[in-house]
């Protein structure tokens, strides 16, 4: 019997810090309750300059790695999750996960959310984890670092009627195989918008099919709306679709990237 789960190759990236480990307990929850296969890929920051003109500091820092990749290892062992690692050397981080995650055909990355905050602290999300969002055709899970793996009930944010059905079906299965609530919500941005979000909450929640689901649309501005819901529902997993936006550190983030920085809970992205 076929595995009714929507992801079939997830792919944990991980730079092994303290802010991975969020992202590195829910991939492992997410293998020994999912019953799917677990890929790692540890982009590794190489400078072939610097590694000539600097041997020593750059075998010791290929010894780290080792380390914590060893630990790692027994992490998994511990929660007796098999591990296939890879470790991927670049100049940026981003272009080695997304590099990797179409070698091997992957379907869901599992990432944090952002790591050091420093003078860009402002940005909910973080750089190089926008930019594999940006980069990348398939799923993506951004996981806070004190996350848990989701136990209470699920949020899908549907906005657009193309995209909507797409949303809510992937929570839907989720939602199913792991016997939880969910609610699909919609959010209007004035009264007389509402009887056409209605239609659009309508059509995705029928898409839903399986999961115990209902459907809700309210008024007001939405990431604002949809935080709330998701805080009132004591739901522990978003789901959400993924904008096309530009990356400009500095800039205004989209309605994506505030719901996804301002929850303490998972954040599934969907692709368009």
């Amino acid at each position: 019997m076929a595995n009714p789960y929507p992801f079939s190759r997830v792919l944990l990236a991980t730079e092994l810090t303290e802010f991975d480990a969020g992202a590195e307990r829910i991939a492992f929850a997410m293998a020994q309750r999912c019953g799917v296969p677990l890929r790692v890929v540890v982009p590794l920051l190489s400078n072939p300059e610097f590694e000539a003109d600097m041997p020593e500091l750059a075998l010791r820092a290929e010894e780290e790695a080792a380390q914590r990749i060893g630990a790692l290892r027994s992490r998994a062992a511990t929660a007796n999750v098999v591990l296939d690692v890879c470790v991927r050397r670049g100049a940026e981080a981003h272009p080695e996960i997304v590099a990797e995650a179409k070698a091997a055909q992957t379907d869901l990355i599992v990432l944090r959310r952002r790591g050091r905050q420093g003078f860009l602290a402002r940005i909910l999300v973080g750089e190089m984890v926008s930019k594999v969002i940006r980069d990348v055709s398939c799923c993506v899970l951004l996981v806070p670092r004190a996350a848990q793996f989701w136990t209470q009930g699920i949020v899908a944010a549907v906005a657009d009627a193309g995209t909507a059905p797409k949303i809510a079906k992937t929570a839907g299965l989720i939602a199913a195989i792991c016997d939880l609530p969910l609610t699909v919500l919609s959010v209007a941005g004035s009264a007389a918008a509402q009887a056409e979000m209605q239609r659009i909450n309508d059509a995705a929640l029928a898409s839903a099919a399986g999961a115990t689901a209902q459907g809700q649309v309210v008024v007001g501005r939405p990431a604002e709306q949809v935080v709330a819901a998701a805080v009132a529902l004591k739901a522990d997993l978003m789901v959400l679709g993924r904008q096309r936006y530009q990356l400009f550190p500095l800039a205004r983030s989209g309605v994506m990237q505030d719901i996804a920085g301002s929850v303490d809970m998972p954040t599934l992205v969907v692709p368009a």
